[in-house]
């Protein structure tokens, strides 16, 4: 995925890659109707939020409003049983979209089209790899983790809101266009959200992820600019996602944090190589601080929530 878009030309193909390797590390393949589905559920709100936004553009206020409101209604709509994959498009659309709109309409168009575009490559394309090397059958022990206790949902969308609505309207007032920054964001307030009562363990967790992300990817980055080739980039990323693939399915400390690790390092690197918007003079070191900034921001926020705010399980009537 990630070497056809660079080679293709296709916009927006690293983000295509990281769907494709969140999919891949889900127990079994995407459906062909839950791909269709996402593709459809994707074009559809991003649509809503670039119309609404070229409407609303003209009345600040109204404009950072509406942006804070359809980031809580995101999560609200993950939560109400839509699940983490439609929550991160409809944030994507929240976050994103508006914030292209204030600089390029058509750009902004170009995003709306072909996210939802490498969202359903990266169903087939994950899917065609379980039928060509199937996944492990689930142990029980892996099943019966499924029956979680059931979460106060008005307290998680509160507690996410409260870390992603003050970071994103500090990035629109700022005037920031680091796109992937916003995209990044998007990914790690769903991951950290499903994570209840955080704390500092798994910020901490968190935190060596992305700096293991990080360091990957200025890594390639280095190496893109001594051997500046297309096979440079597509040998580099195979390499890259079979160390943190093999890292993942380890015995290693690290393990756990290989897969945000790899999604991590994809958004960097593929964005630093292949820029979207007018980001083309950004490089490595740039993108890596602005993403490093975001994650702090974000994963410290949660510790704070953690401890003002921490999760609390449903109450059931009798």
């Amino acid at each position: 995925m990630f070497s056809l878009g660079l080679m293709l030309g296709w916009p927006l193909a690293s983000i295509g890659a990281v769907f494709t390797a969140l999919f891949l590390q889900a127990p079994g393949p995407l459906t062909l109707r839950a791909s269709i589905s996402l593709f459809v559920f994707g074009l559809g709100v991003m649509l809503v939020s670039w119309l609404l936004s070229l409407i609303l553009v003209p009345y600040s206020m109204v404009f950072l409003a509406a942006v804070g409101i359809a980031i809580v209604g995101s999560f609200a709509w993950s939560l109400s049983g839509a699940g983490v994959l439609p929550g991160v498009l409809a944030l994507m659309a929240a976050m994103m979209v508006p914030n292209l709109v204030l600089q390029s309409r058509d750009l902004a168009f170009v995003l709306v089209g072909w996210v939802p575009v490498n969202l359903l490559i990266a169903g087939f394309t994950s899917g065609l790899m379980f039928i060509l090397i199937p996944a492990e059958p689930q142990a029980a022990s892996q099943k019966a983790d499924r029956s979680a206790p059931q979460f106060d949902t008005a307290r998680r969308i509160l507690r996410m809101s409260l870390v992603t609505v003050p970071f994103a309207l500090a990035f629109f007032v700022s005037g920031s266009t680091a796109l992937l920054v916003l995209f990044f964001v998007a990914l790690l307030s769903q991951q950290l959200a499903a994570m209840p009562a955080a704390g500092k363990s798994v910020a901490k967790t968190m935190l060596m992820a992305n700096i293991l992300g990080a360091a990957v990817s200025i890594l390639c980055y280095e190496i893109t600019v001594i051997a500046p080739s297309i096979v440079t980039p597509a040998v580099l990323c195979f390499l890259l996602c079979l160390a943190l693939g093999t890292l993942g399915k380890s015995s290693s400390p690290l393990a756990a944090v290989a897969g945000s690790a790899m999604t991590t390092a994809l958004i960097i690197y593929g964005g630093t190589i292949a820029p979207f918007s007018d980001e083309a003079d950004v490089k490595s070191l740039t993108r890596v601080l602005q993403i490093a900034s975001a994650a702090f921001f974000v994963i410290l926020a949660y510790v704070v929530v953690d401890e003002f705010w921490p999760e609390r399980e449903r109450k059931v009537a009798h």
